[in-house]
């Protein structure tokens, strides 16, 4: 059974492979919601540890969050199979004056998968 940390609060929108940063660790944002995400990437991160997700395509947007699981994937290609992780993360609470902006943020982008999904 989940834990009450691990059950998502929010739904999630897939993204269509934006890339961002996790701490120093390059990857591409697979969904997001207002809670947490999911990125794929080429080098493992612990379960459990602090993290920053970064948009370095929005001007370096920061979001501190946690690492929930990370697991290894086959990704397929035309090139032959390659191995990635794919770690899921929830976003920190932080302080009032930040907590506004980085909803706003998220609101946005979300709103934007949305909108894309409907126009499908």
């Amino acid at each position: 059974m989940a834990s009450p940390k691990d059950r998502r609060r929010s739904e999630r929108f897939p993204t269509a492979s934006i890339p961002v940063q996790l701490s120093d660790v390059n990857g591409e944002l697979i969904d997001l919601s207002l809670h947490g995400a999911a990125v794929i990437h080429r080098s493992p991160v612990k379960a459990g540890a602090a993290a920053t997700l970064i948009f370095p395509s929005y001007g370096g947007i920061y979001i501190p969050c946690e690492v929930l699981r990370s697991i290894v994937q086959v990704r397929r290609s035309e090139q032959g199979p390659e191995y990635v992780f794919r770690s899921a993360i929830v976003h920190s609470q932080l302080s009032g004056d930040q907590e506004q902006p980085r909803r706003e943020f998220l609101t946005i982008q979300i709103q934007r998968l949305e909108d894309a999904r409907k126009a499908m």
